[in-house]
């Protein structure tokens, strides 16, 4: 490691150069397994979409003109509640006007939601028969929950949220090392080796630069509870009760005495004209006791959303014997506490919920470019190092730099081909396979551990232009599996004005594209390097023989 030292050595500058290339090649792949991940959650309602062809469009909820009758619908709930959840102590309904069904939740003994969907008619249980053949999937939720856990749960949300901090680390150490960077963000020169690599670095290291600090920092903030989890000990310890600090729970303190609820249509029909919104949802906290509290949340309206930055419902409180109104919240309105208040802003900035189709595009090409800002971090590291080793770990720096590469491939190229063979595994997996989201994230871990034994069997140059060339072929014939396991196709999407599901196709291809685009330059550079070591082997043999 004496290298690696020298290179400690020196001015300021000199120490950030070694914090960003060792601190960022430790980070960095992680740092794109998350954020592509997190790129392709921007649209994971379409992904979603896409991955149930036999799922009708949702009816779009009509514009809110008066107040709603949801009597029926919650006389049945309320029955229905008392008669299989007696002691929860969270009653939920979501009552929907012109719908034949709803939604009924509640808590059971162990704090989770229960559910259970109620005819608007008759009160009773009804089967999901019209969803019977469509097929079970994870969707674009699998992205979200990768993005930030890792399929690992709590342990998944720590080591993102180390690599989160590294990479704040990386970005700022960055910035310090280039002091030409806003100058380099206008040169590019293509075909130049590792100039070339440095170039395309700099250029979406700048030009990501604020949102990848406030991607990276409001993703670490909003998981406070998790990587600071003393706040949320010490709530308890102060107020006996830990649901206060969950996203979910009863609001306030039992009292222990009995109380009758009061009707719930008036608060209902109260609420929407106030809110001005059709009801979201009805939350009956502690029912049965005397402190019970009702509150009625609005529709989240899109038209109105995107012109505000925080996505809060407007909530009306009422006191749920009484009837009396307790508490009254206008939707989008900021929370009194500056604390909890900067939170909601971070939390709506990192999971978008304000934005609009065109937020989430400048979302997902940032996104884009700062997965290729990692990529292209890693990878300059290894050009480097061909050109000219610092032999940091001795007789083993060989040795390390073919971990590096293995890294690279299998992070980098690996992953994408992952994510492409979900999206294949959502199409061949049997329709009505038990537990068939699960199988679908096995297909999507299954590719990945492929590409990883793949990477260590293969030559480094082979291995990357095998794998994108899959990669990419598997993206451009997307649609035609489609239509092969499906039967739609881009055209009928277009007829049928069914824009999500075609620009998920119309995306990938491109993508694949990019892909092919890749290998080929990759391919391009081998056969240019094989030519090169044949002349310099025959221009040996012919010195050789001129010598005899």
């Amino acid at each position: 490691m004496k290298a690696a030292k020298d290179e400690i050595q020196g001015g300021l500058r000199q120490r950030m150069s070694w914090l960003h290339t060792w601190g960022g090649l430790w980070v960095c792949w992680l740092a794109f397994i998350i954020f592509l991940p997190g790129t392709l959650s921007v649209f994971s309602g379409p992904i979603t979409h896409w991955m149930e062809p036999e799922h009708r469009p949702e009816k779009e909820v009509p514009a809110f003109v008066a107040p709603s009758s949801h009597a029926a619908a919650l006389e049945h709930g309320l029955r229905y509640l008392r008669e299989h959840a007696p002691n929860s102590n969270l009653w939920e309904m979501w009552p929907r006007a012109g719908e034949d069904s709803f939604m009924v939740y509640w808590l059971d003994e162990k704090n989770r939601f229960a559910d259970v969907r109620l005819s608007t008619a008759t009160g009773q249980p009804v089967t999901e028969a019209e969803h019977a053949d469509v097929r079970e999937t994870a969707g674009g939720n699998h992205f979200i929950l990768f993005h930030y856990r890792l399929h690992a749960g709590t342990a998944g949300v720590w080591i993102v949220g180390a690599a989160s901090i590294a990479m704040l680390v990386a970005l700022i150490s960055g910035v310090i090392t280039h002091k030409r960077i806003f100058k380099d963000f206008f040169t590019f020169r293509p075909a130049k080796g590792q100039r070339s690599w440095l170039d395309a670095h700099n250029l979406m290291g700048v030009l990501t630069l604020p949102f990848l600090f406030i991607i990276v920092f409001s993703g670490v903030a909003i998981s406070w509870d998790t990587l600071v989890p003393a706040v949320r000990w010490a709530q308890v310890v102060r107020t006996g009760e830990a649901a206060e600090v969950r996203d979910f729970g009863p609001q306030g303190q039992a009292t222990g005495k009995k109380g009758e609820l009061t009707a719930l249509a008036p608060l209902v029909q109260q609420a929407e004209a106030t809110l001005q919104s059709h009801t979201f949802a009805v939350v009956v906290n502690h029912p049965g006791d005397a402190g019970m509290k009702v509150q009625v949340y609005g529709m989240a309206n899109p038209d109105i959303q995107q012109k505000h930055l925080l996505s809060s419902r407007g909530m009306l409180e009422f006191d749920g014997v009484s009837g009396a109104l307790t508490k009254t919240k206008l939707a989008h309105a900021v929370d009194p506490h500056p604390a909890r208040a900067t939170m909601q802003a971070l939390d709506d900035m990192h999971r978008l919920h304000f934005a609009g189709t065109t937020i989430r595009w400048l979302y997902f090409v940032s996104g884009l470019a700062g997965t290729a800002l990692m990529a292209t971090g890693a990878i300059l590291f290894m050009v480097k190092r061909r050109q000219k080793s610092l032999r940091e770990f001795g007789d083993s720096t060989q040795r390390f730099y073919r971990i590096c590469e293995v890294l690279n491939l299998a992070a980098i190229a690996g992953l994408v081909l992952a994510c492409i063979g979900y999206l294949w595994g959502n199409r061949l997996l049997p329709v009505k396979l038990h537990e068939r989201h699960d199988w679908e994230i096995a297909v999507f871990f299954s590719v990945w551990l492929v590409a990883l034994l793949h990477a260590l069997l293969r030559p480094s140059a082979q291995g990357w232009r095998e794998q994108l060339l899959l990669g990419g072929a598997m993206c451009v014939a997307l649609p035609l599996l489609n239509w092969i396991t499906a039967g739609q196709h881009l055209f009928g999407y277009w007829l049928n004005g069914d824009l999500e599901r075609g620009s998920v196709e119309l995306v990938t291809v491109a993508l694949g594209l990019g892909l092919l685009y890749a290998a080929r330059k990759v391919g391009s550079r081998i056969a240019a390097a094989s030519a090169k070591a044949q002349a310099k082997a025959s221009a040996v043999l012919q010195t050789e023989r001129a010598g005899a």
